[in-house]
């Protein structure tokens, strides 16, 4: 079962901590524009970024999925593959900013790295497990899932998709914190790094509580 699946991806990722890295080629900044030869571009990812996990974040244009219609203030992708690249599973978290809150641990260690991420030399980045955070939120209102696709290019058509509905909070001095962060990165395009919402065309969406 798909939900089993996931719920023993999870666990795994929890026995220990996570290490991030990119490990990138001097000089060589990356971004999507195919037509920039200073930069890396999508088909040069795997030889210069090769990962097998990690995590992206999108803020400044809000959330890539919505909710009951609406947007929240951002989102987390936790992109696992297979040996070949050939087939993903991807977890959504929502980012919800409240005034005068707390901003969620693992988030708040996640902001504290992104301060030492450089476009253009490799960068190691080691936190907590992020198990914790997505059963903690898919326990208390459950997740949805669907078949889709990458949301940066080419979009390719090979994502099990699993968004999680209750959101992870931070407040709302490190959201934009994190949409600072966000803008001094080209890949982000100033930070409008998230794919506009697409009509489902015949896709199925199950919802596990």
């Amino acid at each position: 079962m798909k939900l089993l699946a996931i719920i023993t991806t999870l666990l795994t990722c929890a026995v220990s901590t996570v290490s991030v890295a990119a490990d990138g080629v001097e000089a060589a900044e990356w971004g999507y524009k195919y037509n920039d030869f200073s930069m890396a571009s999508p088909d040069q990812w795997s030889e210069h970024y090769p990962t097998i996990q990690h995590a992206a974040i999108s803020s400044t244009r809000s959330s890539e999925h919505t909710l009951n219609g609406e947007h929240l203030d951002g989102e987390v992708h936790f992109v696992h593959s297979n040996t070949d690249g050939s087939a993903l599973l991807v977890v959504g978290v929502f980012l919800k900013a409240v005034d005068g809150g707390e901003t969620d641990p693992w988030v708040a260690s996640v902001l504290d790295a992104l301060d030492t991420v450089s476009m253009n030399s490799t960068v190691g980045m080691s936190t907590t497990s992020y198990a914790d955070v997505i059963n903690a939120a898919a326990d208390a209102q459950g997740v949805f899932n669907y078949a889709g696709s990458l949301t940066t290019p080419a979009c390719s058509e090979i994502v099990d998709w699993w968004v999680v509905k209750q959101p992870v909070k931070l407040s709302t001095t490190d959201l934009k914190r994190l949409q600072s962060q966000l803008k001094e990165l080209p890949i982000t395009d100033d930070g409008k790094n998230a794919r506009p919402v697409h009509p489902l065309n015949g896709r199925v969406v199950t919802a596990y509580a």
